[in-house]
């Protein structure tokens, strides 16, 4: 395994996992887990001994032991997630920083979490695009997340309900526990395009297996997402690489945690429940695309794109018929439309806080706003250049923020979708509204 670290700065790594596991968790693991951490201790010591001893090269240390970093960090992960699984991805994100003594901005503690918790999720609720996520547990959000897809009555799809739980419960696990981009997040995507899906003739643009597929991709699209962004991928690799992949980095890692979760357990592989490999390579390109259509670099692209398609249908619709409006409109006989439609959507309802209600809207844009300070600091110890925009420095520039990416990002494509499906236009409505209270707060500071 390559690594950019020295050995004696990939030891002192391996040391502060294992040091976080004990100070931290060992506690409150049960025997199974315990005993792994312990199993990780008397590893690191020997590899430490055998180095500092001369007993291994640094070859050999990088040959032999280059993945036991990874091996902790990703048990870490898990362990997080079983401990912190009856609980909220706020709750557990407060807790970790306390231990961790990270700096909370003033905003994260302004959430209005007031909501009532229904003991029981039902339709109407699912439906709501101004849910109250963050008042539920991860469990709960796995449960709801099965609940999706019995709503959607996915006669055809023949994936049993225990493989397709399991699954989800393994999805969660692979998430961290960071501010924003949580499980918490993953499931208010799937949500929202559930309930656009039911409320619009989308429904009657796709089919199952594709409503089916854009959903876990939903569900999946930030796998092992760690609170930074491409941006700091991108300088903390070019510190030590001349040469670094600068597309869709986070994306594509997303993608590839989803299907090793598949191929590592048997009992995950929905695609051996369908019915042939044309279903399953349409599945599978279905997540892969809906996941990087996520990624923020290809969104003005996807948008003009879109915006020119919409009018083509519409003016179909009006009667005006030629060979261009008929190759450039959407048609549900086309299965590329289908896909496009269904990532443009996945895209949508991934930045989709500006369509809630203003106070929901604002509790996930304070852990969002959380989340990037948090990276400035981490470049600043990292030792590549701060990302000035994302240091949160008062209410005034935040707002105007919020102002900023709502009108140049998320209104146009909110827009263009309302065009295409009228019955969602009440979600553009919503930002225009939110857009409107942010100008008032702005006059008022």
């Amino acid at each position: 395994m390559q690594t950019n670290q020295s050995p004696i700065e990939y030891l002192s790594s391996i040391e502060k996992q294992i040091q976080f596991l004990e100070e931290y968790y060992l506690k409150f693991a049960d025997e199974t887990d315990a005993q792994i951490i312990q199993k990780f201790i008397k590893v690191y010591k020997y590899i430490d001994e055998a180095y500092k001893s001369s007993f291994i090269t640094e070859e050999a240390l990088f040959q032999t032991y280059g993945y036991f970093y990874q091996t902790t960090k990703k048990f870490t992960r898990k362990l997080e997630n079983k401990i912190y699984y009856d609980k909220t991805d706020y709750e557990a994100t407060l807790e970790k920083f306390e231990r961790l003594q990270i700096k909370l901005i003033p905003l994260y503690t302004e959430l209005i979490l007031d909501a009532q918790k229904l003991q029981r999720m039902d339709l109407d609720t699912l439906l709501d695009s101004n849910m109250a996520h963050h008042i539920y547990t991860k469990k709960e959000l796995g449960q709801f997340s099965l609940q999706l897809f019995d709503f959607l009555n996915l006669d055809f799809i023949k994936v049993p309900k225990n493989v397709l739980s399991d699954l989800i419960t393994e999805i969660i696990m692979n998430y961290n526990v960071v501010p924003y981009h949580n499980f918490t997040h993953a499931f208010q995507l799937s949500q929202l395009l559930f309930s656009c899906y039911m409320k619009s003739d989308l429904k009657k643009f796709c089919n199952q297996l594709e409503i089916f597929s854009a959903i876990l991709a939903g569900l999946g699209h930030d796998l092992n997402h760690k609170g930074v962004n491409n941006l700091y991928k991108i300088k903390k690799s070019k510190k030590f690489n001349v040469l670094t992949s600068e597309i869709a980095v986070l994306e594509n890692m997303h993608c590839a945690t989803f299907f090793n979760i598949i191929q590592l357990n048997r009992q995950h592989d929905f695609f051996q429940y369908m019915t042939n490999d044309e279903e399953r390579n349409l599945a599978k390109r279905l997540i892969i695309t809906s996941i990087l259509a996520t990624d923020m670099s290809k969104h003005n692209k996807l948008l003009a794109k879109f915006q020119k398609r919409v009018e083509s249908t519409k003016q179909f619709e009006q009667g005006e018929k030629n060979e261009l409006i008929d190759m450039q409109r959407f048609s549900n006989e086309r299965l590329e439309d289908r896909i496009f439609i269904l990532n443009i959507m996945v895209h949508a309802c991934d930045i989709s806080n500006p369509t809630m209600k203003f106070n929901n809207y604002m509790n996930w844009s304070y852990l969002l706003t959380q989340e990037f300070n948090d990276q400035t600091i981490k470049e600043a110890k990292v030792g590549v250049d701060v990302t000035g925009f994302l240091v949160y420095k008062d209410k005034p520039t935040y707002y105007g923020g919020q102002v900023f990416f709502s009108k140049t990002f998320v209104f146009p494509l909110w827009f263009q979708i309302g065009e295409m499906y009228p019955e969602l236009k009440y979600l553009s409505e919503e930002i225009n509204k939110n857009l409107e209270i942010l100008y008032q707060k702005l006059k008022q500071q």
